[in-house]
This record gives structure tokens, sequence and C-alpha cells, in this order.
């Protein structure tokens, strides 16, 4: 009887464990491919914001940051097993990234590898190229290959999703 317990708790376990947290999209895989510091990708990603494909060799520190990075410097951070927060708000939502910040900042302060950043449509870092594509979503959560996409505030969700996909390697 005890074996039968137990084998029912590990199969909910195991189905809980792969049931998705919000709405979170998974995507094929672009690669992991490293490309020059500063190019943009050469191909086009599938996903807006992208969970993988050619990114540069280096991290960008984790933390909290209110100015935009490249698509291609934080893919290696998915890469190693990160988490990307993004925010999108055109007329500026104080508020919300205040929200974001306040729920991600603990996960930084542990070494958790979670980087909360702006997405700015048509961002242009260097030449005429833009960095950054509308994500249609006040904010996006990424990991590698998972993409989940909120139009408000949901705590919990987004505790969620960094609970389960922060900190799984990526280098396969």
């Amino acid at each position: 009887m005890a074996l039968v317990v137990l084998v029912g708790i590990l199969v909910w376990a195991s189905v809980r464990a792969s049931a998705p947290v919000g709405s979170e999209q998974r995507f094929p895989t672009q690669g992991n491919s490293h490309i020059p510091q500063g190019s943009a990708s050469p191909i086009e990603y599938n996903s807006v914001p992208p969970t993988s494909g050619p990114h540069y060799p280096g991290l960008a520190s984790w933390g909290v940051y209110t100015e935009p990075i490249r698509y291609e410097q934080l893919l290696h951070n998915l890469e190693d097993g990160g988490v990307v927060v993004y925010y999108q708000c055109p007329e500026g939502c104080p508020e919300l990234v205040a929200q974001l910040e306040e729920l991600v900042r603990p996960y930084v302060d542990e070494g958790r590898h979670v980087v909360m950043a702006p997405n700015v449509p048509g961002w242009t870092p260097s030449g005429n190229q833009p960095a950054h594509r509308d994500m249609e979503a006040r904010i996006a959560l990424t990991a590698w290959r998972v993409l989940d996409k909120l139009d408000a505030f949901d705590p919990e969700r987004i505790r969620a999703f960094i609970e389960r996909y922060e900190g799984i390697d990526n280098h396969r």
C-alpha cells in the first residue's frame, strides 16, 4: 500500500512540475551560437523577446536595469539558467516598475539568476537597426525556449515562473 501511495505522489509531482505556471509558450531552439559583441543577430528570432538563438559570449550582470539591454546579451543569461523579466511601457509606468523591482530584488540579492530590464521597441543603441521589437504586452517573462506574457502585474504568476525556470542550465 505504501508503495502505491509513493508512486501516486511521484506521478502527481511529475505532472505538476510539467504543468504551465501561466500562459507560457515553448519555442523550438534556435541554437546557442556566439556572435561578436555588439553585432546584431544574423537570424530573426522566433519569439519577442527571444528565448534562444545567437548571442554574445558574455553575460549581463544579474540585476535590475532601467536602461534597455540587447537581446543578444540577455540570451546568454537565459542559456545559463537565468530568467529575464521585461517590461514595456511607452508612456512610462513607474508603479509597475516599482512592483516588479520589489518582486525581483530579493532574487537578485540572494544571488539568483534573474534580470529585470525594459523592452523598448525601436531602440537603436548603434546603427539604424532597432535592437528591440514590440513584445505586445506590458510584461514578458523569459527563460530558455519559454515565454509568458502578461498585461497586468501578477506576483504569484511571476514568482512561479522564476521558481520553475531559474537555475536550469541550457548548454546541451
